[in-house]
């Protein structure tokens, strides 16, 4: 009973703080959660058939990708990361290095022990280092979709990246 209030807990709570944002950030950043859940679903498939990690699921057809994590607390994360964190990518970086970190060394272990998820053959570290490979990837994707620059400062010089 409690796994179940859980994963619909993380399906219907983070859509619904989707109203406490302004529509014009909302059509801004949707693309980019969209896109974050079809990268989702893709490495869950990659996860399903590899056996790096299993997740229950809340429906009886969603074993291999689990829709309470990607079509619900993931996807809306993202928009939510993106509202507060863009333009300024080592703000973003440091707030995904941290969540992700406590996603995979804190709450992953809880999951484990509540019986709705089981370590694969990918450590831990893995599957973070792949999270925060996403993370930058989906970066780079909303800044090419606004048409903005790629700006890096290395050692106070700025280069410009096209």
């Amino acid at each position: 009973m409690l796994n179940q209030l859980i994963l619909w807990s993380l399906l219907i709570i983070p859509w619904f703080s989707l109203l406490f944002m302004d529509t014009t950030k909302l059509r801004r950043f949707f693309p980019v959660a969209l896109l974050v859940t079809v990268i989702n679903t893709l490495f869950y498939q990659a996860a399903y058939h590899y056996r790096w990690w299993r997740e229950s699921g809340l429906f009886g057809w969603d074993n291999v990708i689990p829709v309470p994590w990607i079509y619900g607390a993931y996807l809306v994360a993202t928009i939510w990361i993106f509202r507060f964190t863009y333009g300024r990518f080592w703000l973003y970086l440091l707030v995904n290095v941290v969540l992700d970190a406590a996603y995979m060394f804190a709450w992953y272990p809880v999951q484990q022990r509540l019986g709705l998820a089981e370590q694969g053959n990918l450590p831990p570290w893995a599957s973070y280092a792949m999270m925060l490979g996403i993370a930058v990837a989906i970066y780079l994707f909303q800044k090419w979709l606004e048409g903005d620059e790629l700006e890096v400062q290395l050692g106070g010089r700025r280069k410009q990246a096209r």
